[in-house]
């Protein structure tokens, strides 16, 4: 479960699909865990087939910034994500987006 308002959940759910179709989408962080605040950022993991690339993972932070969401989201591709911590959001997690994850763990 994702804390975020349902009409938040569809505006990113929106500007995923318009930029990262067929890519899984994970969030991780204070808002699957339970302790969000308000002002408390998304954190979300894209992972699929190949890397995103920086060029595309700055076009989606751009569209999330320029979005009517009250609060930041962090964009990480998942294979610039060290282990480590991969292994930590591995621990919990929520998918918002399904797709093509070959190569990528869980």
């Amino acid at each position: 479960m994702i804390n975020v308002k349902p009409e938040q959940l569809s505006e990113i759910k929106g500007i995923l699909g318009e930029h990262v179709p067929g890519w899984e989408v994970r969030a991780f962080g204070s808002r699957v865990t339970g302790r969000a605040k308000p002002w408390s950022d998304l954190d979300l993991a894209v992972a699929g087939p190949s890397p995103l690339g920086w060029q595309n993972v700055a076009r989606l932070v751009e569209a999330f910034q320029e979005s009517t969401l009250p609060f930041r989201v962090d964009v990480l591709d998942w294979h610039d994500v060290s282990p480590s911590f991969q292994a930590i959001i591995d621990k919990q997690y929520a998918v918002i987006q399904t797709g093509q994850t070959a190569g990528v763990t869980k």
